[in-house]
C-alpha cells in the first residue's frame, strides 16, 4: 500500500489504513476460511488405508498355513504437492450480501516418520499453503504449519486407532503493509473406527474427537467437539467415490462481541477421484458448509465445488 504534499500523502496512506483495518476485521475469519475451504476441497484426497492381503505358506508336514496379514511399515519420508481450483459462493463468510469468487490453493508439504512399531507411528509434518483470489486480492494470504501427529492402533487389524496431535501455524497477507496477521496452536485428540464393510469395496470411517485452538489475536480461540463420518466406494482399482459429513460444536473463549459465543458448524459433501498410479490423483468435489451461531452476524452458508490435482512421493 501506497504512501508528497500533505494531501497526496494522505491519499496514499488511506489504502494502507483500510487494508490494515481489513486485516484486523478478517483475522479470525481467515482462520475459519482455511478450515472451511480445506473441508470443501480435501474430499478427493481421502482414501482407505492399505489393506494388506494375508500371506499363505505351504509346509509339507503342516499343510497350507494362512498367516496373519502384515501391516506395512510407513515410509520414513514423503513429499507432496496439491493444486486446487475452487469456487466459493461466500468469499467473506458473511450472512448477507454474499460475494462469490474463484481462488487457487497451492500446497507443498513433507513428512518424516523417525520410527514406527506395529501399533505406534509418530509423524512430523510441514505444509506450506498459498491462497490467491481472482477479484478479491485483499484476501490473498500464505500459511505455514508444523504438526506432530501420534497415532496408536488399538487392535491388530488397525480398525480402531487413537490420534493425538499438536500443530503450530502462521498466516501472512500478501500486502506488505500487513504481513503476518495471525498465528495459532491447535491441540487435537480423536478416536477413529475404519474398516471395509463385507466383501464389497466399500469402506466406512467414523472419527470422534475434540480440539482446542489458541492464537494471537485471540478472538477466534475456541474449544470444539466433532464427529466425522466418511463413506468410500471403489468403482475400480483407480476410481473412488466418497461422501463425508462433519458436525462440529464450537465454544469461543475470547470472542470480542459475545463472551458466550457458541457455533454449530456442519460440512457435507462428495467427491470422485482418479488415481492412475500411486504418485498421482485427480479429483472433483462439491461441498456445503453451514455455520450456525448464537452471534447472528457469524451465521453463514457456503457452497464450494473444486478441481484437484495431487502428487506424492514417499521413500
Amino acid at each position: 500500500m501506497s504512501h508528497t504534499c500533505k494531501r497526496t500523502r494522505l491519499l496514499f496512506l488511506l489504502p494502507a489504513i483500510f487494508l490494515s483495518l481489513m486485516a484486523q476485521a478478517f483475522a479470525q475469519e481467515d482462520a475459519a476460511r482455511i478450515e472451511t475451504e480445506r473441508r470443501a476441497r480435501d474430499l478427493a484426497g481421502l482414501g482407505p488405508s492399505p489393506t494388506p492381503a494375508p500371506e499363505e505358506v505351504a509346509d509339507p508336514e503342516l499343510g497350507d498355513i494362512r498367516l496373519v496379514a502384515r501391516v506395512p511399515r510407513p515410509k520414513m519420508f514423503a513429499v507432496w504437492t496439491g493444486q486446487t481450483i475452487n469456487f466459493t459462493s461466500n468469499a467473506f463468510l458473511t450472512r448477507d450480501n454474499e460475494e462469490n469468487a474463484y481462488f487457487w490453493n497451492g500446497r507443498a508439504g513433507a513428512s518424516f516418520v523417525p520410527y514406527a512399531t506395529r501399533n505406534f507411528t509418530p509423524r512430523l509434518i510441514f505444509e506450506q499453503n498459498w491462497f490467491r483470489y481472482d477479484h478479491f486480492s485483499k484476501l490473498d494470504f500464505d500459511s505455514q504449519s508444523l504438526l506432530l501427529d501420534l497415532k496408536y492402533n488399538l487392535n491388530r487389524d488397525a480398525t480402531w486407532s487413537l490420534n493425538g496431535s499438536y500443530a503450530a501455524a502462521r498466516l501472512a497477507s500478501q500486502h506488505p503493509s500487513i504481513g503476518e496477521f495471525y498465528r495459532y496452536g491447535l491441540a487435537n485428540v480423536s478416536l477413529t473406527y475404519f474398516r471395509q464393510i463385507g466383501a464389497a469395496p466399500f469402506y466406512l470411517g467414523v472419527t470422534g474427537g475434540a480440539y482446542s485452538r489458541h492464537g494471537d489475536p485471540s478472538s477466534s480461540d475456541r474449544v470444539a467437539a466433532f464427529l466425522n463420518v466418511i463413506a468410500l466406494y471403489n468403482l475400480s482399482d483407480k476410481v473412488q467415490l466418497s461422501a463425508i459429513a462433519r458436525p462440529e460444536a464450537q465454544h469461543y473463549t475470547h470472542d470480542p462481541d459475545k463472551s458466550s459465543r457458541a457455533d454449530f458448524n456442519l460440512a457435507v459433501g462428495g467427491a470422485i477421484s482418479w488415481n492412475p498410479n500411486k504418485y498421482l490423483s485427480v479429483g472433483a468435489t462439491a461441498a456445503y458448509v453451514g455455520n450456525f451461531s448464537n452471534l447472528g452476524e457469524r451465521r453463514y452458508d457456503l457452497f464450494s465445488p473444486s478441481l484437484l490435482l495431487n502428487a506424492q512421493f514417499a521413500f
